[in-house]
């Protein structure tokens, strides 16, 4: 454990320190102010909230597949290190001959175009989508930390989006599955119901 401890002590300069924190304050502050806003607006703020951190996942994964499968280089660690490389060089870097990158940036485009929608299919397709991503970024953390012994700071940034893609889109889909959606709706002044928009 203690070398984990130190893999991540040390492979995670600041600047890497301070994204990852950007996305956890993200998502918290996000899910946290659409669910007290509950059906008044509630639903939209976790929708942004989850395209803000679906474009930074899909910003994530499209460097790494630009860089390894266009360019043939290797990711570069911010700050230096050799985790990214010591990553890329592994067996895991893909499955069945396809970059978990590409993989990555797939999951990313579902998760933001199921942002994108409102009703209870999109949300099912958000939760499911970052269900999977969520334990997929698990099993490649565990990779790191205890087969390849080395951290790629652009796998943990993903793992961290999608972990916050994750919190939201269970917020969203436990309190809004099943209610109608409220955006678009206004009371109507005449007494006779609301109206659409």
């Amino acid at each position: 454990m203690s070398d984990q401890l130190h893999l991540l002590t040390h492979g995670i300069p600041g600047v890497i320190f301070g994204v990852l924190l950007a996305f956890f304050l993200i998502g918290t502050i996000g899910s946290i102010w659409g669910l007290r806003r509950g059906l008044e607006g509630g639903e939209r703020i976790l929708r942004v909230t989850a395209m803000i951190l679906g474009l930074a996942g899909i910003g994530i994964a499209g460097y790494v597949v630009v860089t390894v499968e266009i360019m043939d280089q290797i990711p570069q660690c911010v700050g230096g290190g050799g985790g990214c490389a010591a990553v890329e060089h592994s067996k895991y870097s893909r499955i069945e001959g396809v970059h978990v990158s590409v993989l990555g940036l797939i999951g990313y485009l579902l998760i933001f175009g199921a942002s994108i929608w409102r009703g209870d299919n999109a949300r099912l397709a958000a939760f499911f989508l970052s269900l999977f991503g969520f334990g997929f970024s698990l099993y490649l953390t565990y990779l790191e930390l205890w087969e390849i012994l080395a951290i790629c700071q652009w796998c943990v940034a993903s793992a961290i989006a999608m972990t916050m893609l994750f919190v939201v889109n269970t917020c969203r889909l436990i309190v809004f599955y099943g209610t109608d959606d409220q955006e678009g709706i206004e009371p109507a002044s005449n007494g006779q119901g609301a109206r659409p928009v």
